[in-house]
């Protein structure tokens, strides 16, 4: 009995170092060793570059749920590279009771954590920002058309022909108006496809998306592009993994991630 009652207490304070106050928090608190931990590895976020960065953000995605209360709190820092990454390591985590959080963070003054926000939201199934990464296929970095492609045919199952890579700038502009056409259809907003299909005299008949005006249903643990969490003045984004690379076709070497901040001026959208 004496043993069984100083294993109980063993217990009781084990449970008690092991976790903070989560009375305020509804999600997983880590114990104060592992805070500590989450906590210096955000504080270095702003001073890490490509691989290092990246390794640091795929450690916290890792942790889980016990990271996501630093994350929201870094969407609300003073580094625009912090805000950003958060919104990364969020869309990797995939916990809904995140949205509107994030959605918040849309209305942030940074472009660049704009995009990464936008991204994470359609990627969590919140279509409403779709039109941001839709304008991102537009960019003149083949690194930031490829990401805002990646969130788009997972969160979608959609593809419509484009190709990140696409030398010829009038069918690259054909895929870009079938998706400004999905959207369209999906929302209501004619105005986001003709106005588009206008300014660059594409024929509606060849841009038609075959009626593919609905988001499709795809598996839960769909692949997730590879961010490029950084500050509008930081070139140096987190490296992709080998297998998440856009290729370049040209010399079918793995694209060197540089810098991915792209205006994307659209309005502010309530979720």
């Amino acid at each position: 009995m004496r043993i069984a009652a100083i294993g109980a207490t063993v217990l009781l304070a084990f449970a008690a170092c092991s976790t903070t106050d989560s009375s305020s928090s509804p999600y997983q608190q880590p114990n104060s060793l592992m805070a500590g931990e989450i906590t210096r590895r955000m504080q270095e976020i702003p001073y890490q570059h490509r691989e290092e960065l990246l390794e640091n953000l795929m450690w916290l995605a890792q942790t889980g749920e016990q990271t996501i209360p630093a994350l929201l709190e870094g969407l609300r820092s003073d580094n625009a590279k912090v805000r950003s990454s958060s919104a990364w390591v969020l869309g990797r985590l995939r916990d809904h009771r995140t949205i509107p959080n994030l959605q918040a963070a849309m209305k942030d003054s940074d472009q660049t954590v704009r995009m990464e926000v936008a991204r994470t939201l359609v990627l969590l199934g919140d279509l409403v920002w779709s039109p941001n990464l839709i304008e991102g296929l537009d960019s003149d970095k083949k690194e930031v058309r490829y990401m805002c492609h990646e969130a788009l045919k997972i969160a979608t199952g959609h593809d419509f022909g484009y190709d990140h890579l696409n030398q010829d700038q009038t069918q690259m502009r054909v895929s870009v108006l079938r998706w400004r056409q999905w959207w369209s259809e999906y929302s209501g907003d004619q105005f986001f496809a003709q106005s588009y299909q206008q300014k660059y005299d594409l024929g509606a008949a060849v841009a038609a998306p075959m009626g593919e005006s609905k988001p499709m249903q795809v598996p839960v643990a769909a692949p997730m592009p590879t961010p490029d969490a950084m500050d509008s003045n930081d070139i140096d984004a987190p490296m992709p993994p080998q297998a998440d690379r856009p290729q370049d076709t040209d010399t079918g070497a793995a694209a060197d991630v540089d810098a991915a901040s792209e205006p994307m001026p659209r309005p502010n959208r309530q979720g």
